[in-house]
């Protein structure tokens, strides 16, 4: 049974269950119900208890209440109802504190063993300090809010056919359908997809325009086709009134029923001839088609929705729950603090890995304009650049930063620091280190306390990128680790840098594409730096090229629509740009990119890859330089 009353603090739950535990173990007094026949004059004994033994009892009690289950030793259906009745009110009247609850649920049911030698009923935590919860979650979900959980993750599905490459380390519209094998998942969902559809068709047909199924996601075309027919047919407003229903639930079970006999797909009825074992596979392959099916009919029936920025946005587009609007207002307002938060850490990374990959690349374009806003930048927040200058060192090893801190002259102030650093790095690299010692973390304190809040953060950042590029092109110089191995190159440590900027700089952003989204940030950001700085950078970013086809056209369309976005901004500005002078090396063939993308609207065909990628990008920045647009270099490098 349940009782249920003022909720109250965790002190309150348990003085509760106390005062619940004496109320049962005490006993209670319950009517008799004579269950003889005439023929028997049998009578109870004194001692024999009308409702029978308590068993067993187990107490659970939460904020406003409890929930208490007796096993009783009683062979009598309608007497075990009178005594768990009169136990009802019994623990509403044992003890001032539980005057205030009432009983509020009741059920019975008949337990045939015990749980084991010593329990009629399972513990409810095998330890005190291992507490595991004795229902699944699903269980403690009342039907409503399994049907919205389902709605919501049908969504997500959605949204995660419409940008699959938001998910690069899995699909959520993969885990769904796979889980919708779990019970009650399988229910929920395929009657969540009936209303989705339902809805979804509705919104198509009053925005006026059909788009084409969706190709991107598993399943079955063709069926994915038929549904997404039957559900414009179905969910269509001027023919709402033709088949008798008028609610979403029920015209989406209809369509979906439909849909399931027309391809044999009822997975949830048995058929007569089949074996033990045989059911639950079908059943689950059947349901992960239909779902298929319907993910990609909804996503292809609300694709003017794929800009929306959360699937609660998505759901209150389609319907009017005034539950889903709240969760849909609170989601945007969640995304836009996530969007800017990202942003500024997406910025703190790019420009810590530039300056970084500057310092060892081209030293001479720390002097320029935009190098030196980057660095004042990195001044008001050194946590990205810290990381980044560690990462490196570590890559680079000691005996090159120790070669490299001899070419410079230290600051008094920053010579305890920067002694501490490299003691803790050569730590690191010994065959047999102190065990007591814990070097790395000595590598970050010495850091901190080099770049500790104070006046001349930037003249510091400074002295280490200098550190760095020094201590990276010493590795190249034919230098030995201390093991006697070659040294780190510049190229194996830029490499490494930029195959995971969001690990070398400890960014962990809100969405998935941490990386793509810090590499496209440094593009433009070198782009700002020099027409030079853009085009080295480009070519040592991973995915030009790879084993995966699709690499190589996916670059080239990144490349021809750099330099389009960029004579379009110098047209807006007032200033087009058809040539960007005279020139030799990557300037000439940038130069031979704008002509070609001008004539022709595209790049020179017969160009690998590796050549025309940094001509193009070396092109669009040139461009932008040029028309006095460098501040949108931004717009035009990182896609949204």
């Amino acid at each position: 049974m349940t009782i249920s009353g003022p909720e109250a603090d965790d002190g309150a739950v348990s003085t509760l269950i106390d005062a619940v535990a004496d109320a049962v173990k005490n006993g209670w007094d319950a009517p008799l119900v004579s269950v003889h026949d005439d023929e028997s004059d049998d009578e109870l004994s004194d001692d024999e208890s009308p409702g029978g033994e308590v068993l067993d009892h187990r107490i659970l009690g939460y904020l406003g209440g409890a929930i208490v289950l007796v096993v009783l030793d009683c062979d009598d259906f309608m007497q075990a109802s009178i005594v768990v009745a009169s136990l009802a009110r019994h623990l509403t009247t044992w003890s001032p504190a539980l005057l205030e609850f009432t009983p509020s649920g009741l059920e019975i049911s008949r337990l045939d063993e015990p749980y084991d030698e010593d329990n009629w009923l399972p513990p409810i935590a095998d330890d005190e300090s291992d507490p595991r919860p004795r229902w699944p979650l699903s269980e403690l979900l009342d039907e409503q809010v399994k049907e919205l959980s389902g709605q919501y993750l049908l969504a997500v599905a959605v949204r995660a056919i419409w940008h699959p490459a938001e998910h690069p380390y899995g699909d959520p519209a993969d885990d769904i359908v796979a889980g919708s094998v779990e019970h009650p998942w399988g229910n929920v969902l395929s009657h969540a997809v009936g209303i989705l559809l339902i809805r979804a068709a509705r919104f198509e047909s009053r925005h006026g325009s059909q788009a084409k199924l969706l190709v991107h996601g598993s399943g079955d075309l063709a069926l994915a086709g038929d549904l997404l027919q039957r559900a414009r047919e179905t969910g269509n407003e001027d023919e709402a009134d033709d088949d008798g229903f008028t609610d979403d639930a029920m015209r989406g079970h209809v369509l979906v029923e439909d849909f399931m006999e027309t391809h044999d797909l009822q997975w949830n009825r048995l058929a007569d001839d089949e074996g033990p074992e045989e059911p639950e596979a079908r059943s689950n392959r059947q349901l992960k088609t239909l779902l298929w099916a319907g993910l990609r009919a909804a996503a292809t029936l609300c694709a003017p929705l794929a800009s929306l920025s959360g699937p609660w946005q998505v759901l209150d587009q389609l319907g009017d729950d005034e539950v889903v609007s709240l969760y849909a207002e609170q989601e945007e307002e969640d995304n836009e603090t996530a969007a800017q938060d990202d942003a500024a850490e997406v910025y703190s990374a790019s420009a810590a890995h530039l300056l970084s990959w500057l310092a060892i690349r081209h030293p001479d374009l720390l002097e320029s304009r935009a190098a030196g806003t980057l660095i004042t930048d990195a001044a008001n927040d050194v946590t990205a650049f810290h990381q980044v200058f560690n990462a490196t060192m570590v890559m680079a090893g000691h005996e090159s930063l120790k070669t490299a801190l001899a070419q410079q002259r230290i600051l008094a102030r920053l010579h305890p620091g920067i002694d501490t650093y490299a003691a803790a790095l050569a730590e690191t690299e010994r065959d047999d280190p102190d065990e007591d010692a814990d070097a790395y973390n000595d590598m970050h304190l010495a850091l901190e306390e080099v770049l500790a809040d104070g006046p001349g953060m930037a003249k510091r950042i400074r002295f280490l990128l200098t550190v760095l590029g020094a201590a990276v092109r010493t590795a190249d110089s034919g230098s030995r680790s201390t093991d006697g191995t070659p040294a780190s190159t510049p190229r194996s440590i830029t490499y490494y840098l930029l195959i995971e900027p969001s690990m070398h700089s400890a960014t962990v952003l809100h969405r998935d594409n941490d990386d793509a989204a810090i590499r496209a940030a440094m593009l433009g950001l070198a782009a700002q730096v020099s027409p030079l700085a853009a085009a080295g950078l480009i070519a040592e970013l991973p995915g030009l090229t790879g084993d995966d086809p699709r690499l190589e056209p996916a670059a080239l369309t990144r490349a021809t629509t750099w330099v389009q976005d960029a004579l379009q901004v110098a047209q807006q500005h007032g200033a087009p740009v058809d040539a960007i002078g005279n020139g030799t090396g990557q300037a000439a063939d940038a130069q031979e990119v704008i002509s070609a993308i001008s004539a022709h609207g595209c790049l020179p065909p017969e160009w690998p890859v590796h050549r025309v990628v940094p001509a193009a990008a070396y092109a669009a920045a040139a461009i932008l330089h040029a028309s006095e647009t460098v501040g949108r270099a931004g717009e035009v490098f990182t896609e949204d």
